[in-house]
């Protein structure tokens, strides 16, 4: 039912998927995580499609580790994959019209913290962020490597994690301090996290939100949960979190 979509221009090829009972005037844009694709967010997107929310999905540039993915470098030469996606997320945000709301996950929350400090919240009413935003990039990646790509050598491990430092994105660590402090005062975000995550320690997002004591931050921390399973495996506390506070930030139609 969802899979119809609205005729709109849309950059990179983004859907708009509308709910069959619209409740709100906010648009919720999703960032998939990296190395997933507009499918991996559907369970959430069903979510907000059943909330009354109108949804925005579509696939990352630059989004897994293989041959043949394009060089991540922006128009104004910013090297890096974060710095690709901010303008991708933007870009998409700027075809929107209206408000929106920002669901991301994992390591482009980064990005979509860099694109809603961009344009300074002004059009955003709140962003959920799932298994991120995170700095201990280096710790993080290569989290990654073990896990997701099965380095089973410890060593190269170690390097690869180093040598795709820059690729996700020179100076991101510097710039999320600039980024923290551009959101505005009370701000709302729901934070959710696994306390067992294997990729993304929770001191990991912790590190960002140090940036931005003036916003309202919500936590969600899923006792016994993963990376990105919170909906999957807990959805009696996952639901009702990540409801709650859509409907409080959204507009009633």
């Amino acid at each position: 039912m969802i899979e119809q979509t609205f005729e709109m221009q849309l950059p990179f090829d983004a859907q708009l998927m509308p709910s069959t009972s619209k409740r709100f005037r906010e648009t919720v844009e999703f960032v998939h995580h990296f190395g997933g694709s507009r499918k991996t967010v559907l369970r959430h997107l069903r979510l907000v499609n059943s909330i009354g929310f109108d949804a925005v999905r579509y696939d990352l540039v630059f989004n897994d580790l293989k041959l043949g993915e394009p060089i991540p470098i922006t128009s104004n030469l910013k090297f890096g994959a974060c710095h690709v996606w901010i303008d991708e997320l933007e870009a998409i945000l700027n075809a929107i019209p209206g408000r929106k709301i920002i669901y991301s996950f994992s390591m482009p929350s980064l990005a979509a913290l860099g694109a809603i400090a961009r344009r300074k919240a002004n059009d955003i009413s709140g962003w959920i962020c799932d298994g991120g935003p995170f700095l201990q990039i280096l710790r993080c990646t290569y989290n990654l490597l073990e896990h997701e790509y099965q380095v089973t050598n410890p060593i190269l491990r170690g390097v690869y994690a180093t040598a795709l430092y820059p690729i996700f994105g020179t100076g991101v660590e510097l710039n999320a301090a600039k980024w923290g402090g551009a959101l505005p005062p009370k701000f709302p975000v729901l934070s959710i996290r696994g306390e067992n995550d294997p990729l993304v320690p929770i001191s990991a997002i912790e590190d960002v939100f140090a940036f931005t004591p003036q916003i309202d931050l919500q936590r969600l921390s899923l006792k016994g949960g993963g990376h990105l399973d919170g909906l999957k495996r807990f959805p009696g506390i996952y639901e009702p979190a990540a409801r709650t506070f859509l409907t409080n930030v959204g507009t009633s139609i």
